[in-house]
């Protein structure tokens, strides 16, 4: 999406690490430290900082229609990262499309919401991702 926004029409990101730079401040992350590196190594930051998506967000880029989605109960990924990087591609973009946030305090990487909860929240994606690709149901039964 921050690479190559112009190859997508629709981007579904899930409860993400988007702000590399900084992800080992926040609840237990800093465990992956060893597997990611951090931005207080200068050979490490070299890296980081080339493919952090939040650090290569771009003034005056036209993205495509996101939603991003987050919640309160993930220990992996804190949702700073989700809140932030959608105030900065909503600050950023040139297109009409739409950036939001899709954010609950009782979502996280586990699904310990009840099995209701789930199938509305996958039918509200699958819902943007229909809309936003053009794409429609047929009313028609799928066979004779």
């Amino acid at each position: 999406m921050t690479q190559r926004p112009d190859l997508f029409r629709a981007v579904l990101c899930m409860v993400p690490m988007l702000d590399v730079l900084r992800y080992h401040m926040f609840d237990n992350a800093l465990a992956w430290k060893d597997e990611f590196g951090t931005a207080e190594s200068e050979d490490d930051f070299a890296a980081l900082v080339r493919y952090s998506p939040y650090h290569n967000v771009r003034n005056g880029t036209a993205y495509p229609a996101t939603m991003i989605v987050s919640g309160d109960s993930d220990q992996n990924c804190n949702p700073m990262h989700a809140r932030k990087m959608t105030a900065r591609v909503q600050a950023a973009n040139i297109s009409n499309f739409p950036i939001f946030l899709d954010y609950s305090p009782h979502r996280g990487h586990s699904p310990v919401l009840p099995l209701s909860e789930r199938i509305d929240a996958l039918t509200d994606r699958m819902a943007f991702l229909c809309d936003q690709l053009g794409l429609t149901v047929s009313q028609e039964a799928p066979f004779p």
